[in-house]
């Protein structure tokens, strides 16, 4: 049953992503669990509130193009797509960050 939530949250994610600054994030974020694990859905969250904030992010970690689109994406938004960036940024790590846990958990009882 959670496993069948996780996938369809999942893919109201992907449905939502057809605006160019979600699909940014979303790559943001897989950059940033292919490098550094469950721990990367917080450096996710951090560019994305520094973006928003109008700060200068520590990016460095990311693939390059993708650091540069989620740069470009964000920097210069107006107030509401950054409050929707920050919510978007932290729905995905929250669905990721589960199916992540479930994943552990799985290959933990084997």
């Amino acid at each position: 049953r959670a496993v069948d939530e996780l996938a369809e949250k999942l893919d109201e994610l992907a449905a939502e992503a057809g605006e160019p600054w979600k699909r940014a994030v979303l790559a943001l974020v897989a950059d940033a669990v292919e490098q550094h694990g469950p721990a990367g859905l917080l450096l996710v969250q951090e560019v994305v509130d520094d973006l928003t904030a109008g700060k200068a992010p520590d990016i460095d970690w990311a693939n390059p193009r993708t650091a540069s689109d989620v740069v470009a994406q964000l920097q210069n938004a107006e107030a509401g797509r950054r409050s929707a960036a920050r919510d978007f940024a932290a729905r995905v790590g929250d669905v990721v960050g589960r199916l992540l846990v479930g994943i552990v958990r799985g290959l933990a009882a084997e």
